[in-house]
């Protein structure tokens, strides 16, 4: 018997039908099942238009569902698929009516043959057969049932969205009844607190509205009172739950977490910087603290450092005699804090509960939520390279299971309805872009492409060129070499292997120097750009002293970060140990050379600061640039070696800034103010003012999932 197989294949994509996967590529693109029914029924009727109405009945059947569930399915093929909803090369949006596929693919036809059927006449093989296909179908029998029940933990789930801001709804928080919830949102330009029924945004109300950015509101366990973090104020403020005058509650401190018998309020002693999932530490080392509802009792319930990393994120057990709470470390883990004792005990752990993700900087677990009788333990955490889940620990213990997978989107500011029946969220996306800013002229999109994450910019000498790093779903880091414009941008290198640390510009400005790391050794490259060749300069084991690693311009060294706590080190790319160069009692990190390699601008901790060091490598010389409240991260010198461009967050906002290293001038260059969005890497274009810039928007919704 002959069978036909049948392949779709588009610009780097194929769609495999019988094997029912998609590759991008080559590799397998992380798409649920309804994805790919949608994605090949449009394939399947691309001669015409497919009505919205025609791809629920197909793909869902008889389930009931709204338009956003497929909403989110389309958005998911274009994330993963490197598709553009406002130029679409595969899926065309036809507003009010539905969807066209637009692509032309290449039909792919394979044919398969079989032996053909016996036609003996024995009696036991036909015996052993019907055995073996009596046994295979109670074997499918049960796959399909419990596949049916184990989707409905999964996948089956379909969230209901409950806000529609364009810009960022955020840390939901239920009432004690379950009936209404309180989120923040920046709808207005700046954050502010809202209070909405869980089943109607008919009667919505604002309960702030002073201008503060106000984040992380929590209900009072007696309905009564919202308790909150100003961002501008600092510190946790109280306000009545139909709104009024707020109160303050402390002077410092974020993440408020009311106990169960509203008798006190646990927070971390630092601030957050961003919504961005690499951000959720914020800046500085944090502990835990509690207060009592009336500012007595001020007590710090954990020390610096024990567990090691950020303390965050704490919420009350129910019982109301322990803190559960995350301390965030390139790997992070969820810890249990016995109030009583101060006994410590690790609940999840990335490496042993949660997979560590290769390719990544970190692997991070945020937002730990009890079930409403200790049950079990919510959380989420990455599930992949770009991809994210909420995740479910019981009681019992065991590996946690993949409750809700949300993939290139982060599952921010979990929360529980008291009944445990109902958890909010909100699908958290970014924007990333390079923009480019010019004197007397607002600044602009420059690479507009759909990936995860574009940063770390720098300029060719020649300025002809820009190199950047580019994060895809369900891939490693990679460095992209594209035109000044934009325009031709393209990876330097598709070999195995995951960039790690900096990329800069040699001396002559006709290679990029950069670093991968392909198993457990980093290679330090040189990429021809007129040839667009690549050469192993050098091959070193990866170790904690090559953290954050870049060559200087010469080739002749690495500037890395080593030692504890981290400082600034050189090392010789033929051997040796590394060779400290700053001895900061707080640390410092991120080296970054001048274009001729004579000027070394790191960023230091200074207690919750963080300020630009100066290294002269002539002299030895250091010298301290800025004295700033909030964060200093140097990123690029111009030309002449005199001034270091920088990010800075000053007041709640990210924005671009130059300093002059001779005089100290400085000067703000980009004026933004949206808080919980950030602006990063200044690159100078040399011989002129213009600089390049990871410029990241955060935007999302809160969404209801009815827990199985």
């Amino acid at each position: 018997m002959e069978a036909e197989l049948v392949r779709y294949q588009f610009y780097s994509v194929e769609v495999q039908p019988a094997a029912f996967c998609v590759l991008r590529d080559g590799r397998h693109v992380d798409l649920e099942p309804k994805a790919i029914r949608v994605l090949l029924y449009l394939i399947e009727h691309r001669d015409r238009a497919v009505t919205k109405d025609e791809l629920v009945e197909t793909v869902w059947g008889a389930t009931a569902v709204t338009d956003n569930a497929l909403t989110r399915i389309i958005a998911q093929i274009r994330r993963e698929l490197g598709d553009d909803a406002h130029h679409a090369r595969y899926i065309q949006t036809l507003p009010t009516m539905g969807y066209r596929f637009v692509a032309e693919p290449k039909v792919l036809r394979t044919v398969t043959s079989s032996p053909p059927l016996s036609t003996g006449r024995s009696r036991t093989p036909r015996l052993v057969s019907a055995v073996i296909l009596a046994v295979l179908g109670l074997g499918v029998a049960v796959w399909l049932w419990t596949h049916k029940s184990a989707s409905r933990m999964t996948g089956e789930m379909i969230p209901v969205q409950l806000t529609t801001s364009a810009g960022l709804d955020i840390g939901a928080s239920f009432s004690p009844d379950g009936n209404s919830f309180v989120y923040c949102s920046n709808r207005s330009g700046r954050f502010e607190i809202y209070r909405r029924s869980v089943t109607s945004a008919s009667d919505e109300i604002q309960i702030t509205n002073d201008g503060k950015q106000n984040i992380e509101p929590a209900w009072s366990p007696d309905g009564r009172q919202i308790a909150y973090h100003s961002v501008s104020q600092h510190g946790i403020w109280l306000v009545p739950v139909s709104g009024g005058t707020p109160r303050r509650l402390t002077s410092f401190g974020s993440a408020p977490a009311w106990s169960p018998d509203g008798q006190r309020v646990a927070f971390r002693s630092t601030e957050p910087v961003s919504f961005a999932w690499g951000d959720l530490g914020g800046a500085g080392p944090s502990t835990l603290w509690t207060v009592a509802s009336d500012g007595s009792q001020l007590r710090e319930v954990t020390t610096l450092n024990n567990p090691p990393g950020q303390q965050a994120m704490p919420v009350w057990n129910p019982d109301g005699k322990q803190l559960v709470f995350v301390a965030m470390t390139p790997q992070s883990a969820i810890w249990n804090l016995d109030l009583a004792s101060g006994r410590l005990d690790a609940l999840v752990k990335v490496g042993r509960d949660i997979p560590k993700q290769p390719g990544t900087w970190f692997t991070r677990l945020a937002d730990p939520r009890f079930g409403p009788s200790g049950n079990g333990l919510y959380f989420s955490a990455m599930s992949g390279l770009g991809a994210y889940a909420i995740f479910f620990r019981p009681r019992s213990g065991g590996h946690p299971l993949e409750l809700y997978p949300t993939h290139g989107e982060v599952p921010s500011g979990i929360t529980l309805s008291p009944d445990g029946k109902r958890l909010l969220f909100t699908r958290v996306s970014g924007t990333s872009q390079l923009w480019k800013y010019t004197p007397d002229a607002d600044p602009k999109p420059l690479f507009q492409e759909a990936v995860l994450r574009v940063s770390l910019p720098r300029v060719s000498p020649d300025g002809k060129h820009l190199a950047c790093m580019v994060e895809l779903a369900g891939r490693n880091r990679e460095i992209w070499v594209m035109n000044i414009d934009g325009t031709g941008a393209t990876p330097v290198s598709r070999d195995p292997g995951t960039m790690e640390g900096g990329n800069i510009w040699n001396l002559s400005g006709d290679g990029l120097l950069y670093n991968y790391v392909v198993e457990k050794k980093i290679e330090f490259r040189r990429y021809d750009v007129a040839r667009k060749t690549n050469q192993v300069l050098y091959s070193l084991p990866l170790t904690r002293d090559l953290f954050h690693p870049v060559l200087t311009p010469d080739e002749r060294e690495v500037l890395s970060a080593c030692s504890k706590p981290f400082n600034i080190c050189l090392s010789r790319p033929e051997g040796g140990p590394p060779r400290q160069i700053t001895f900061e009692r707080e640390g410092a990190l991120y080296p970054s050379p001048s274009g001729d390699g004579s000027w070394i601008a790191f960023n230091l901790r200074r207690g919750d600061t963080v300020q630009i060091g100066l290294l002269d490598r002539q002299t030895g010389r250091q010298e301290v640039l800025t004295s700033d409240p909030g964060l200093s991260w140097a990123h690029s010198f111009s030309a002449d070696n005199r001034r270091i461009a920088f990010a800075a967050y000053r007041d709640g906002v990210w924005n671009l800034w130059w300093i002059d290293r001779v005089t100290r001038e400085r000067k703000q260059l980009t004026h933004h103010t949206a808080y919980g969005s950030f602006v990063r890497s200044p690159a100078w274009r040399y011989g002129t003012e213009e600089i390049i810039y990871e410029n990241l928007q955060m935007r999302g919704n809160v969404y209801l999932l009815n827990l199985p």
